[in-house]
């Protein structure tokens, strides 16, 4: 019995020595990858706005990134870990609806260093957490994965939109590549039935389903963009008032109400509209500004425009649709997602000092105000939102990395940055090593990370971890990528449950060992019916 107890013990001064936690919480054996560079100085920007009627007055500074799922969930009554919630919570008086905003690419620091005055008095006008523990690749679809699950990578295993599994790429949410834990629409849907209303959307199929539940429901809704078809198309089903394409908006468009979206933009003395000539919208942020052409046979640049076009739409149909209008109207908890992806996508195609990655974040200021404002106009009895702006983006010096891969002769796809999969045949860990030794840190700024030394640590760990739980009745279905976390809790639970079987033995062996001629009460009974004492 002794000997797992000591190994366990010993492995909590030893879990990934050197490793990051960032690092740590983002890897997942088997689809992590073979070399992770880091930049030596992360953004640290992530922010949560708070809306509705059922906020309290008092709410913290920061929490952890793997909280918000409890907080959503505790707000409508169901179970979490959080011991205190500061969404109010009456039994009678719940909100009906939750609506969440993720915006990737854009953080606390970008609406300062961009001024980006409306976004800025957003923040400043509601409640604001700082979002804490940020893993690291910071993957836009392991983080949305991470605020809908409450858990992160290491546990879920969704590491990024695609990775590499035993030399075959695989891409999340297909052939089974789904989160392993239950998110926040899985938790409403399972428990308030299908009575209860899930809408996700995102330009981004992935993202998209991040947010929706596992298990289709009649009144579920997965919507993301078609870039061939230029329209966002529904999985499994759709309703007919939901269809939105490009093609139908742009052919009413001056008589639409799409121009709201822009109007702060205007009241600046810049403009936006649809150029038919280029078949782009034109984009001028200010009087002096340039104007920035968004063409809409680029996925990238029609991307801004249908994710902000759509969500303008998609509210206003819940609004005025009969059937959606019902739904929203019961007592049934319902939660709306959206989630935009465009900002990185533009940055990443341009660049985030380029002309394009600004006008989009002026197009972002002008229409979340407005987006929000109108969910908050939709729910017709008590709600809660939340808007996440997922951070600052996190600039990788790609040339210095293609660079040295060119010098030592390696292959490989920078389509998996900052991850690396060494081609099959070469070993991980000596190339790992070699790249650590050759990037220069200094001028690239990146940190060169070993998978290959965190999988030969995980590998024990999970043997000792797994050999341990099986006497604790581990289910079916847990992780076998443990984390220095899991084993924390472990080595507590452990110690205080042996605590205690010796407190209980030691009592159990004072009892049995008492003599009855002691004068305790205990014994009372005893000493009255035994003869020949007095007393």
């Amino acid at each position: 019995m002794l000997a797992p107890l000591v190994l366990g013990f010993a492995l909590v001064g030893a879990v990934h020595q050197g490793v990051p936690t960032e690092i740590e919480d983002g890897y997942y054996n088997g689809r992590s990858g073979d070399v992770i560079f880091m930049p030596s100085d992360l953004p640290d920007d992530t922010v949560m706005t708070l809306f509705g009627d059922r906020v309290t007055a008092e709410t913290p500074r920061s929490i952890s990134i793997k909280e918000v799922r409890d907080i959503v969930s505790q707000s409508f009554g169901l179970t979490g870990a959080r011991e205190h919630s500061f969404v109010k919570d009456e039994v009678f008086n719940r909100p009906n609806l939750n609506f969440m905003l993720v915006v990737h690419g854009i953080g606390g620091d970008t609406i300062s260093m961009h001024k980006l005055h409306n976004l800025m008095a957003l923040v400043g006008n509601h409640p604001r957490i700082d979002l804490k523990d940020i893993c690291y690749p910071r993957s836009p679809l392991s983080l949305s994965v991470t605020v809908t699950t409450g858990e992160m990578p290491a546990v879920h295993g969704i590491v990024a939109d695609t990775w590499v599994d035993e030399g075959e790429k695989q891409t999340a949410y297909t052939n089974g590549n789904h989160a392993s834990v239950a998110n926040l629409a899985d938790l409403t849907t399972q428990y308030f039935g299908d009575e209860s209303l899930a809408i996700s959307m995102s330009s981004s199929r992935e993202e998209a389903f991040a947010f929706a539940p596992h298990t289709i429901t009649k009144n579920s809704y997965t919507a993301f963009y078609d870039p061939k078809a230029k329209e966002f198309v529904f999985d499994h089903h759709a309703s007919p008032e939901l269809t939105w394409s490009f093609a139908a908006t742009l052919k009413s468009i001056e008589n639409s109400d799409v121009d709201q979206l822009w109007n702060r933009i205007k009241m600046n003395g810049g403009e936006v509209f649809y150029d038919d000539t280029l078949n782009s919208f034109v984009v001028k942020s200010g009087s002096s500004a340039s104007s920035v052409h968004f063409r809409l046979n680029e996925e990238a640049e029609a991307a801004v425009f249908a994710e902000l076009i759509y969500a303008k739409t998609l509210i206003k149909k819940l609004g005025t649709s009969t059937k959606f209008t019902s739904l929203m109207s019961d007592n049934t908890p319902d939660i709306i997602s959206l989630s935009f992806r465009s900002p990185v996508l533009i940055g990443e195609r341009y660049g985030y000092e380029s002309k394009q990655y600004k006008a989009t974040l002026n197009l972002f200021d002008s229409a979340l105000p407005l987006l929000i404002h109108r969910l908050e106009e939709l729910a017709q009895t008590s709600h809660v939102g939340e808007l996440i702006l997922m951070g600052s983006p996190v600039i990788i010096d790609k040339e210095a990395i293609s660079g040295l891969e060119k010098h030592l002769s390696l292959e490989s796809d920078s389509e998996f940055l900052p991850s690396l999969y060494v081609e099959s045949g070469i070993d991980p860990a000596h190339t790992c090593k070699t790249l650590r030794m050759n990037l220069d840190a200094g001028t690239s700024g990146l940190k060169t990370f070993c998978p290959a030394e965190i999988r030969g640590e995980a590998g024990l760990e999970s043997l000792i971890f797994a050999s341990s739980s099986t006497s604790l009745g581990a289910t079916a279905g847990t992780s076998s990528n443990i984390t220095s976390e899991q084993l924390i809790k472990f080595q507590i639970v452990l110690w205080i449950s042996l605590a205690a079987f010796f407190t209980l033995l030691a009592v159990v062996v004072s009892f049995g060992c008492m003599e009855y001629d002691r004068d305790t009460l205990l014994f009372s009974k005893r000493r009255i019916k035994e003869p020949g004492r007095s007393g």
